[in-house]
């Protein structure tokens, strides 16, 4: 059945949506209004009252935002894969779709005040929100938020970084920088308000933002801080408010509009509930407010205006129906005129033509069914609960009612005659009433089974037709009351059920559920229905064959539950059930013409309803069934790596090597169009993983390499310099390639799933089209220059063969595939589509090429039935008759076309495909070698078009040459689909056999390149082997059989068949072919006698399939090997099997050597491998080389034997898959290779050379260098993970902590405290209080672990480093230093962008899980963008490309990725996974975008960025050099490609491109950390380590070669140069030891800039009584003093131990030392040892001197406090307290020196009496603290962080002026605290920059300063106190 003639178009639609959404009625500049309803966007003109419709979306709209120009929509709709749709209101075009980021459905959207982004927040658990830069439809950040529902979003005015959203209990300010979205939670301070629901948003003119409240107060927030509250605004929530010029409006559940200025002052109140709307609960969900008109849309669905001049007179502008589902729906019989009834208990009634309600009326419940009497004088109403009305119309008064059942109503029809009232109900039941006798007495139908679905009277009004819910259908004869098999003679007076024969036909082929129709209405010979997939469809009546053609309809979101035709039969009404909507169509007929072009039809010639009944062609149909999922994949061997401790140094890899000389094949089984001359006339195809590029003048091929897998589409660029191709994967890579040079210029990734099945170019070449295999084949268009996608679109659940660009056009293009043909256009991120309308023309067909003309708008493309079809738009212009068979391949010339078909003829056309120009069949190929026998009848699967000649490819992997006078060659010969296992070289020729699963043998010459011989076998064959004479052939089956064959003429000889299994080998014994060795997947060997070929045994034992055979020389000896790991051993001819020791195995004398198992074979198989993972194996005949063929494709060589595990070799590629076999050819000239599921037969050629064949397959295990430094292996070795912020670092004890203890009684400490009624810690004089912290000055440099982390700026005069979590710039003059404090981990790395357009840019990557990148601004500290979302554990280095536009960064997780960033947007461009070694530094080369190199350990790695990935080069080291690859610490380039490299030995490796052109040894004595390039005079700075101890510096000529050397000297321990910086005669050093310096060129001179502890945790800090000095000590055995108000170090002194704690004595004079060993070391004030005790071996973690200085207290982790007599002569120690609680952690002198108070690490404190050493739990009376830095007690309780059980407060210090406490914790924050802070989780103020746990605080003597240490960031702060 044909599509009907007829035509619906969409006229208008009643309803809005005002139910669980808001702020969706919007004006336009046009003035219109939009506002949506069910899936369409409505654009309403309330002057002329006009719709029109945006209706592309396919579920319901639940949100809409308009464009600040007020032309542009974005409307979000609910769904798993919700979409957003911008489009033009004007037009109602789609602009740009943006897709794949959300789930549940579209809440909220937001245009920013310039237009230029849109955020959109979804449904989610746990939302999702995203910023897009929504033209090019790009995803510019995201953040899933940890909060409950979202209600808005709202951009700053003025400020497109700027957003707010708000919802359940919260609301959030947020920043966009970067790719990030940074969050601050709205604070409330100390305003009464309380966090409540936050229900919409509103700017005010000055920035302040507005939000309404779920109690209806109105918040204004300025800069996130509630700062005012208009109390009551509204009585219960405010859902909307509005800005406009006018001021604000705002609207909420009080249904009164209120009027306010831009500062919310009320201008006036607008009361709707007042007015004589006749609209009950008047709850406002959205408010706009326009010049002088106010709109409003309510919760019950509908829309009013009001004009503010005329404000008690509003208007509705649309009503509807509301909440719950509507189902019921009659027409008028007689009027244009409907009603509807809903769940919401209401009656409309509509007029179809003026489009408006004229009625309302409300019932005691849900109305389900509705219906007129024949006169139209009375309407009947069927309600859920059963009851039954009877109403007047229209003055819908009620005449009568029946008090129903309780089970619902779901149909109603009045008899024809008017008689009858028929009612169905849900319980099955029909009752039919005589309306003249009201509802009584009913006549009773108790037959369905099921609720009753539908009714019809027959016109003679004696029957009613039904149907049930059970697809039954039923008849009933109303005189008898009786159930009835037919109506014979009777016609329906309506058709409105959707079961019986008239109907079959509307339901979809193959449809089981009947209930998913749930209306249908007949009239004029045309069906209409409506079903859950929202569709409306019309149809030719009656409807009887299954899956009939349609016209289809869109717009309603879900079920459309009810459709009719009108009394006049002109127009369709349709409801739709959850949507509420009413859709009214007017309907045309062919005489009327087409509808315009705003008709949402979409002609059913899609897969639902117009699919072919024609069956696929055979091999299509083998073709759509390939599955081009892997098991495994190629990158899955790199993660076999691992590495091998303690491994011993493996022997090389061999010195002979492979090159790709020729292969044969074509892959054309499965692809098509895939051809083509290039502009220098090679012809370039694709076949296994290879780009193959042919000349025929030299039959000559070159290769591109750079895939993974089967290559399955190819495309030419216009110009025919480039390639792009697209391969297999699981995350499938397109490769764009340079034609002249094999390089990569672009590889795009990320978009397809298993493979990328076509591609191509736009008529331009700037963009690229691409399809995947993936379940939706989505379509990408890339930006393939910059590898960005530019917009991409799902594009059909069946198969897609081919895409295509319309010529000069960047817009449009055309899709075909299985049953299909779609013409898409290009709409900002998304594609929209057209199916193609084949009308009368032609039938809908599997389309399998297509091309647009040159010449013409017109498309063609050619189908699975031979014809090509002509397009004019999308409709079918014409089709001709092309060929016999399928037309694969169609190509569009500059006049005229080519096809080629099934058929194996190539036809040329004119410009209108309406005359054959010229005919080209490959049935003419002849050849002059007798016994190539290659049929030429084969599928063309692609053409080319050269000077004069055509090049065809076949299915069956050949490609042919076509020359104009008709002439056909053979070029490139090769097997067809099926696998290809079966190999074996002659043993005397240059020649080589091949047998496949095409059923073809093929004998190929290997010096000729040539294919010598086909023919054609019966079954398919796995095994071939020549005799050892050459004259015998031998064939293996895969069904169990063997043939054998004379050479002469390749005749069979004989054929063998014992075996059901497929003949996995066959071999024959080396003595004149004596015996034929056969071996199978029966897990047998048979051997027969040659030449009578009679069974002599059979090999029997193997416990598994036999896999390879070989002889020994004798011809005696049998090895076998099987698919168990079986080795076995068998003499022949008995066949019993014979034990052999392994280390015979090595001495037999072999025939050949096939095996892949046995120790000469163990070091072949790669990690983590089994027994299937190497297929083939072939020795040499030489012996010294084994080759290898593998499930990953690689092609192996191995030194011969392989004894040792994992043994290196050379690796090649080209193949995609598994490698199946592999041999020697005579003399070992070449090697040849086969490819299984690839087809593709490869010949190598074998170079007796080193060095440039063949990737190296090292382990990266492997010891490589000569040496070993202390200082490269601790960085290489740290453990970031326990770095990441947060870890706690102390043992923690078996005690509760303070603030998860019940609070002790006051009365426990009742003391006397001195000076104060609130503190019991001693008030000095002279100290001021303290309110707040200032950051003064940092000590500190981070340089163990980092490098290349100090730079200039610009202007010379600062240098910019990082120390803990700061970015620090310091002033080289003043010292004065600034601090950028947005990191939240440590900065493990810095880079300065060297662009003047970018200057004073400075990047730094943290320490993290989820690890960022932050670009500043080093004068202004503004963060710039911030780069986040890929790298984990921490980013380890960054550096700016020569532009300044890219950033590239390098990860610390297990494969140190790396990335490279467009940093000012934020977006990630390429990644690559590097490998499991470090990598410690990564730079751009100074001249480049797209060149970079990275250094790490044990390797070197040169990048380039092509597209969306980066491209390693492979590193030559040439064997005369005489050196192996290193560890490389450092880089630094010089121009024409040349790079350094600082190696661990001391060398620098000088490298030209990525080969090793020279070695600078000794540049330094130990291993060369940092290099620099001087951009301006490209001298280069080198530094290191020295074996003397000493620092070093060279500054260098740009060739390296000569060098000035320049001495440091640093503070206290000798370092190692870790950064270099130079600028006008300035070398900056930093230095692994933390020291700073810079060096005058000229003088050498060395000023010291910075200094600060080394590596290791710096814990213990004490500040001098009475001047500004602090000293600390630290785990680096150092002790440090500083000058903490000038700014640097006084002093420092080297420990024999690393240190905890110290202390100085009251008067100064001394410093007490605490240490790791248990000693405690007394310094005098220049850090000379004076005395040094040690009466235990366990740690020292406190010392304190008394406040008299008489008495040393030692705190030790063995829970002992030491008390020591405290002399000039020697400390003596008084007494020793043991067994305390836990460990000591810190030591609190009384005042007056009685008492010590301990702080225990069970969270315990005791009081200690002194000099006796009595302990007690509770402090004695009166207790007076000299000063406090414990952190336990009840004063302290309110330290303590809530919701942080595992972590804990190191440190605190009590104010000297008492009012403050200061506290240290593991989250990297000091804390002020009021004190005493005795409250839990007391308020207090945060400071940042430590990166991790602050291990001590003190304040300085009078409080001037507060002094805190880092413990992992190895940083001393100084903060300046401020009142």
């Amino acid at each position: 059945m044909s599509v009907p003639k007829a035509r619906l178009r969409l006229d208008w639609i009643y309803g809005y949506r005002g139910h669980q959404v808001r702020n969706n009625v919007q004006y336009l500049a046009s003035g219109e209004i939009v506002y949506f309803v069910a899936g369409a966007g409505v654009v309403y003109d309330p002057i002329n009252k006009t719709q029109r419709h945006f209706i592309e979306h396919t579920d319901d709209i639940i949100s809409l935002a308009v464009h600040p120009d007020l032309k542009i929509v974005a409307t979000g709709e609910i769904g798993s894969a919700p979409l957003t749709y911008i489009w033009d209101s004007e037009t109602l075009g789609i602009v740009s779709v943006l897709s794949g980021q959300h789930s549940a459905g579209i809440t909220a959207l937001d245009f920013s005040s310039s237009g230029n982004l849109l955020g959109t927040i979804d449904l989610a658990p746990e939302s999702t929100f995203c910023l897009y830069d929504w033209r090019k439809g790009k995803l510019l950040a995201s953040h899933t938020m940890k909060t409950d529902r979202v209600f808005d979003i709202k951009f700053k005015p003025g400020d497109d970084s700027s957003i707010v959203t708000c919802g359940v209990k919260h609301i959030n300010f947020w920043k966009h920088c970067g790719n990030a979205l940074q969050t601050k939670q709205g604070k409330l301070l100390n305003k009464s308000g309380e966090i409540q629901s936050q229900m919409c948003l509103v700017f005010g003119d000055d920035g302040n933002c507005f939000s309404g409240t779920l109690s209806g107060d109105i918040y204004q927030w300025q800069n996130g801080e509630l700062s005012s509250i208009v109390s009551n605004a509204h009585i219960g929530a405010v859902f909307s408010m509005n800005r406009s010029e006018e001021g604000i409006a705002s609207g909420g559940k009080d249904g009164t509009i209120k009027l306010w200025s831009s500062n919310l002052t009320l201008i006036t109140s607008i009361d709707l509930g007042i007015t004589n709307l006749g609209v009950e609960n008047l709850c406002i969900r959205s408010i706009v407010w326009y010049k002088d008109h106010i709109v409003v849309g309510t919760k019950t669905s509908c829309i009013i205006d009001v004009d503010v001049k005329d404000r008690a007179r509003p208007r509705i502008l649309m009503g509807g129906h509301s909440e719950g589902e509507m189902w019921a729906l009659a027409t008028h019989p007689k009027k244009d005129v409907f009603v509807t009834g809903s769940d919401d208990c209401t009656i409309r009634v509509w007029d179809s033509l003026k489009h408006f309600t004229t009625s309302l009326s409300t019932m005691s419940d849900s109305v389900r069914t509705l219906a007129f009497s024949p006169n139209g004088q009375e309407l009947a109403a069927g309600l859920k609960n059963g009851d039954l009305v009877l109403l007047e119309f229209p003055a819908m008064k009620k005449i009568a009612e029946l008090i129903g059942s309780g089970e619902a109503i779901h149909e109603l029809k009045f008899s024809p005659n008017g008689v009858h009232l028929a009612a169905g109900y849900n319980d099955g039941m029909i009752l039919v009433f005589n309306t003249s006798k009201g509802f009584v007495k009913p006549i009773i139908f108790k037959g369905h089974t099921d609720f009753i679905s539908h009714l019809d009277w027959s016109e003679d009004s004696n029957y009613l037709f039904s149907n049930a819910g059970v697809n039954e259908c039923k008849v009933l004869n109303i005189t008898s009351g009786e159930e009835v098999r037919s109506a014979e003679g009777t016609k329906p007076a309506s058709f409105t059920r959707v079961m019986g024969e008239k109907v079959a036909g509307i339901y979809p082929r193959f449809m089981k559920d009947v209930n998913d129709v749930n209306a249908v209405d007949v009239a004029d010979g045309l069906a209409v229905t409506g079903d859950d997939y929202g569709n409306v469809k019309l149809f030719d009546f009656p409807v009887t064959e299954p899956g009939s053609k349609a016209r289809r309809y869109i717009g309603h979101s879900a079920h459309v539950t009810n459709v009719r035709f009108s009394h006049s039969k002109k127009v369709v009404v349709s409801v739709g059930g959850a949507d509420h909507a009413v859709f009214q169509w007017k309907v045309y007929v062919e005489s009327m013409g087409v509808p315009g072009p705003h008709s949402n039809t979409v002609d059913s010639c899609d897969e639902e309803s117009d699919t072919s009944d024609a069956e696929l062609d055979s091999e299509l149909e083998e073709e759509t069934q390939i599955t081009y999922e892997r098991g495994r994949y190629k990158e899955d061997v790199m993660g076999r790596r691992k590495k091998r401790k303690g491994a011993v140094a493996r022997a090389p890899a061999p010195d002979g090597g492979l090159l790709l000389d020729y292969v044969f094949g074509y892959r054309g089984y499965d692809c098509r169009n895939n051809i083509h001359f290039t502009a220098d006339n090679e012809v370039v195809y694709h076949v296994a993983a290879l780009g193959v590029l042919y000349n025929g003048e030299t039959h000559t091929q070159r290769f591109y390499t750079k895939h993974t897998d089967d290559i399955l589409c190819l495309a030419l660029h216009p110009m025919k310099d480039y390639t792009a191709t697209g391969q297999v994967g699981r995350d499938p890579a397109i490769h764009i390639w340079d034609i002249k040079t094999t390089a990569t210029i672009s590889i795009l990734k990320g978009q397809h799933q298993r493979g990328v099945c076509a591609v191509d170019f736009s008529s331009d070449g700037k963009l690229l089209a691409s399809v995947g295999l993936d379940d939706n084949h989505n379509i990408v268009i890339w930006g393939w220059r910059k590898g960005e996608k530019v917009a991409s679109v799902r594009g059909h659940k069946s198969r897609i063969f081919s895409v295509r660009w319309k010529q000069g056009s960047n817009e449009c293009l055309v899709s075909v595939g299985v049953k299909h043909i779609n013409f898409w256009t290009m709409k900002g991120a998304s594609l929209t589509s057209k199916r193609g309308v084949f009308g009368k023309v032609g039938k809908a067909v599997t389309m399998l090429c297509c091309a647009f003309s040159k010449t013409s708008e017109h498309c063609m493309s050619g189908g699975e039935n031979g014809m090509v079809y002509v397009w004019e738009t999308n409709r079918l212009k014409s089709c001709v008759q092309a060929h016999t068979g399928a037309v694969h391949a169609l190509i569009a010339l500059d006049k005229g076309f080519v096809t080629g078909g099934k058929d194996a003829k190539v036809i040329l056309w004119d410009d209108t495909l309406e005359t054959q120009l010229k005919t080209y069949s490959l049935s003419t190929f002849k050849t002059e070698n007798p016994v190539l026998n290659l049929n030429p009848v084969q599928a063309i699967r692609g053409i080319a078009l050269g000077k004069g000649k055509i090049v065809v490819g076949t299915r069956g992997g050949n490609i042919f040459e076509i020359e104009k006078a008709g002439k056909v060659e053979l070029l490139i010969g090769g097997h067809s689909e099926g696998e290809l296992w079966g190999l074996h070289p002659h043993p005397t020729e240059q020649v080589f056999a091949t047998v496949s699963d095409d059923k073809t043998l093929k004998i190929w010459d290997a010096g000729e390149k040539a294919l010598v011989l086909n023919k054609s076998l019966s079954v398919e064959s796995r095994s071939v082997v020549f005799s050892n004479s050459g004259g015998m052939l031998a064939i293996g089956h895969k069904d169990g059989g063997v043939s054998i064959l004379k050479t002469d003429d390749y005749s069979l000889v004989k054929s063998l068949h014992h075996r059901k299994e497929n003949i996995s080998d066959l071999k024959f014994s080396p003595q004149n072919d004596k015996f034929l060795a056969v071996a199978s997947h029966d897990n047998f060997v048979d051997v027969y006698s040659v030449p009578e070929f009679k069974r002599v045994c059979v090999c029997k034992g193997a416990s598994s399939y036999i896999t390879h055979v070989d002889w020994d020389k004798s011809g005696s000896l049998l090895m076998i090997n099987s698919g168990a790991k079986e080795v076995l051993f068998y003499e022949i001819p008995k066949g019993s099997r014979i034990p052999l020791r392994k280390s015979d195995i090595g001495t037999q004398d072999w025939d050949s050597w096939t095996s892949v198992l046995s120790e000469q074979c163990e070091g072949i198989w790669p990690p983590q491998s089994d027994v299937t993972d190497v297929n083939s194996a072939h020795v040499s005949h030489n012996g010294n080389i084994i080759a290898t063929g593998d499930d990953f494709g690689f092609v192996k060589l191995f030194d011969f034997p392989a004894l040792q595990k994992h043994a290196k070799c050379k690796r090649y590629v080209g193949h995609s898959a598994h490698v199946t076999n592999v041999r020697w050819t005579k003399g070992d000239n070449f090697l040849v290779t086969t490819g299984g599921g690839d087809t593709a037969v490869m010949i190598w050629s074998h170079r007796g050379m080193a060095a440039s064949t063949g990737d190296s397959d090292d382990s990266e295990s492997d010891i490589e260098e000569d040496g070993y430094d202390s200082d490269v292996e601790f960085e290489c070795s740290i453990d970031y993970n326990s770095k990441i912020y947060s870890n706690p670092i102390r043992v923690i004890g078996e005690g509760v902590r303070p603030d998860l203890k019940g609070l002790t009684a006051p009365a426990e400490a009742k003391i006397s405290r001195q000076q104060s009624n609130e503190s019991n810690v001693l008030r000095r004089k002279g100290c001021g209080e303290v309110n707040t912290l200032k950051l003064q000055h940092v000590f500190g440099y981070r340089g163990y672990d980092a490098r290349h982390n100090i730079h200039f700026l610009e202007g010379d005069a600062d240098i910019v480093y990082h120390a803990a979590g700061l970015g620090i710039v310091i002033n080289l003059e003043s010292k004065q230093q600034r601090f950028y404090t947005e990191h939240t981990d440590d900065i493990l790395c810095l880079s300065v962008n060297k662009h003047p357009k970018f200057k004073n840019v400075v990047a730094t990557g943290q320490l993290g899980k989820d690890a960022q990148v932050l670009v500043w601004n080093a004068v202004t500290m503004e963060t710039l963008s911030i780069l986040q979302g890929f790298h984990s554990k921490g980013v380890c280095t960054v550096n700016f490309s020569s532009s300044g536009k890219l950033l590239v960064s390098a990860g610390l997780d297990e494969m140190h990725s790396v990335a490279i960033w467009a940093w000012v947007d934020g977006t990630r461009l390429a990644t690559v996974q590097n490998n499991s070694l470090r990598v410690l530094h990564c730079e751009f080369r100074p001249d480049s975008d797209s060149q970079l190199v990275s250094v790490g350990q044990k390797h070197v790695n040169f990048w380039t960025l092509a597209g969306t990935d980066i491209v390693s080069r492979k590193v030559k080291i040439p064997d005369s050099l005489g050196v192996k690859m290193q560890t490389m610490l450092s880089v630094a380039f010089s121009t024409s490609g040349v790079t350094y490299t600082g190696a661990i030995s001391g060398d620098v490796y000088v490298w030209q491109d990525s080969t090793l052109t020279r070695v600078i040894t000794n540049c330094h004595s130990g291993p060369v950390f940092a290099l620099y390039t001087t951009i301006k005079d490209g001298l280069i700075v080198s530094g290191g380590k020295e074996k003397t101890g000493k620092c070093v510096v060279k500054l260098w000529d740009q060739a390296m070669k000569r060098s000035k050397t320049f001495p440091i000297d640093c503070a206290t321990q000798h370092g190692v140069v870790k950064a270099l910086s130079r600028t006008r005669g300035n070398i900056v050093v930093g230095t692994s030891k933390g020291d700073i310096m810079t060096v005058n060129e000229r003088s050498g001179h060395v000023t010291v800039i910075e200094q600060s502890h080394g590596s290791g945790e710096v814990w213990g800090v004490a500040v001098h009584p009475s001047k500004q000095v602090t000293a600390t000590v630290s785990s680096d055995k150092a002790v440090r003093v500083w000058d903490v108000e000038g700014g640097v170090m006084e002093g420092a002194a080297v420990l024999k131990s690393a240190a905890l704690c110290a202390d100085f004595h009251p008067n100064g004079s001394h410093l007490a030392v605490g240490c790791m060993d248990g000693s405690v070391l007394v310094l005098s004030p220049n850090l000379q040892q004076i005395h040094a005790v040690r009466d235990n071996s366990h740690q020292v973690q406190a010392v304190s001197f008394s406040p008299d200085g008489r008495t040393l207290a030692v705190g030790s982790e063995d829970a002992a406090v030491s008390l020591y007599s405290v002399t000039t002569v020697a400390y003596s120690r008084l007494t020793v307290v043991r067994q305390l609680a836990g460990s000591v952690i810190q030591l609190d002198w009384s005042a007056d020196s009685k008492h010590l108070a301990v702080s225990l690490s069970s969270y315990d404190m005791v009081y200690i009496q002194t000099p006796e050493g009595y302990v007690s739990p509770t402090p004695p009376p009166n207790l007076c603290l000299h000063s406090s830095t414990t952190v336990l007690g009840d004063n302290l309780l309110g330290i303590w962080p809530e919701n942080s059980a595992k972590f804990d407060v190191n440190s605190a210090s009590v104010a000297h002026g008492s009012n403050v406490v200061a506290t240290g914790d593991d989250f990297g924050t000091v804390k002020l605290f009021e004190y005493p802070s005795r409250e839990r989780y007391a308020k207090h103020r945060c400071y940042f920059g430590h990166s991790a746990h602050v291990c001590g605080v003190r304040f300085t003597f009078n409080d001037k300063y507060l002094v805190s240490v880092g413990g992992d960031d190895n940083c001393v702060f100084v903060w300046e106190t401020q009142s």
